[in-house]
């Protein structure tokens, strides 16, 4: 199976080409509020490296969200005018599942932490990189900081807790996607949007 995965989630931009389970090409780089100007230049290298023309794909995976608002949707954007240019279905990959993927800690109960604005933060459990609770949007005091974690972005809210940080990844979009195509792929994408979750009144409250 052939995916192109796409990860615009963060202030990471990225696009890797996932063949049978293995990245064998991918472009990505942190660039905060350039995903617009930076994403077609990535695809466009990434067909130049890998000769993507040539390659019958399967699917598009984005990273769905939750995220940047702007981010989420020019990575979706994207995906959508090439899944019709292409007639491709697109395969929606939920961004924290992407983080917890990442993260390498396949036999452990951990939460991922995502940064959203001021003190608010996208919190789920995991097992591997299996979900186990729900995706939540919660300020970071009234977070449970009691057992082991991952994040991303949430540096400056850190008070003596001690979460890893760990990046998104296109390519490990796109190897999710691959593993549950058949149960995320959606053939009929265009009315498909982010999963944005967060309710913006939450973080004005301070």
């Amino acid at each position: 199976m052939n995916i192109l995965g796409i990860e615009t989630a963060t202030d990471w931009c990225g696009v890797a080409l996932i063949q049978d389970g293995e990245c064998t090409a991918k472009i990505e780089e942190k660039i905060p509020r350039q995903h617009a100007e930076k994403l077609p230049l990535f695809y466009q290298a990434l067909n130049d490296q890998s000769n993507l023309g040539d390659i019958q794909l399967d699917g598009i995976a984005i990273s769905i969200g939750p995220g940047s608002f702007t981010g989420l949707r020019v990575g979706l954007g994207y995906a959508k005018g090439l899944a019709f240019a292409k007639d491709l279905p697109i395969i929606p990959v939920p961004t924290l599942q992407v983080l917890a993927a990442n993260s390498g800690m396949e036999n452990e109960e951990f939460s991922v932490l995502l940064y959203s604005h001021r003190d608010v933060v996208y919190v789920q459990k995991y097992a591997g990189s299996e979900p186990i609770s729900v995706e939540e949007v919660k300020t970071w005091e009234n977070i449970d900081h009691s057992g082991i974690g991952i994040h991303y972005g949430c540096e400056k809210l850190m008070d003596g807790q001690h979460y890893t940080s760990v990046p998104p990844s296109a390519e490990m979009t796109g190897i999710l996607a691959e593993k549950h195509f058949a149960d995320w792929v959606n053939k009929n994408p265009y009315d498909l949007v982010p999963n944005y979750i967060s309710p913006f009144e939450l973080g004005q409250k301070k």
